[in-house]
């Protein structure tokens, strides 16, 4: 129609009237591409949002279950600062000094007068699940990362999981000692399930040097672990507040 239009005119010489149905072609050509575009951002935005959601669910999942975490590493360290304290008579140091860091002990509750009969329950218990990455190993799976508008977000998210992935290697680490502890304990005739009284415990690591060194390097790792928790929960509650203010400003 256009194009028929454009040919009439031009050939009366109309030349005005074929620049105005020109322009109408330029300036729906314009439009078609400006709506295209926009539709494609906004399916785009909904991609994004779609996986900034997936992803604070997980993390609102890592925040429930680092409650059970941590205090599965306070728990180790009541244990043995109680064994010690009724073995060697010495309170242990409350700070873990490394080569380049150095680590305060948290506030670590006595352990009930009616559990310690289950002071081992307390030693060699090592939770390490941190909670689910799938929402993040699908961002990165499906090509969509570049899709972040937010760069400094974008970082931030891949900055997260990166420490993520180094508090899941390190809670192996302390879970592969606690392994190698327990198969020791038993050639000593301890259960990671006894139920003995605690006063045996406490004699067992006054005669025996090597199981009071378990129980001593327990506490330290529990300090550590402990510590790494903390620190992945300030940044968990960081970043999920950071992905919820970008959720609301592209949705």
């Amino acid at each position: 129609m256009i194009l028929r239009r454009v040919r009439q005119h031009a050939t009366t010489h109309n030349w005005f009237a074929v620049s105005i149905d020109l322009l109408i072609v330029v300036l729906g050509v314009f439009l078609g591409t400006q709506v295209s575009n926009w539709n494609d951002a906004r399916a785009d935005r909904g991609v994004v949002v779609g996986h900034l959601s997936e992803i604070a669910q997980d993390l609102r999942s890592h925040l429930r279950i680092h409650d059970a975490l941590y205090e599965s590493a306070v728990g180790r360290i009541s244990a043995v600062d109680y064994i010690y304290d009724r073995a060697f008579h010495r309170r242990l140091p409350q700070r873990l000094v490394l080569s380049t860091e150095t680590w305060n002990a948290p506030p670590a509750p006595p352990i009930p007068e009616a559990r310690l009969n289950h002071l081992m329950g307390y030693v060699d218990l090592v939770r390490v699940n941190l909670g689910s990455r799938q929402a993040y190993d699908s961002l990165i799976s499906s090509g969509h990362m570049g899709m972040i508008a937010n760069r400094e977000l974008a970082r931030h998210i891949q900055e997260y999981y990166g420490r993520y992935d180094d508090a899941i290697e390190a809670s192996l680490v302390f879970r592969e000692f606690r392994n190698d502890g327990v198969v020791s304990e038993l050639g000593s005739g301890v259960s990671l399930f006894d139920e003995r009284p605690a006063g045996k415990i406490i004699e067992l690591a006054r005669r025996d040097q090597r199981f009071a060194a378990y129980l001593r390097s327990q506490r330290e790792w529990a300090i550590l672990h402990a510590n790494l928790l903390v620190r992945l929960k300030t940044e968990t509650e960081t970043l999920l507040r950071e992905i919820e203010a970008e959720r609301a400003r592209i949705s």
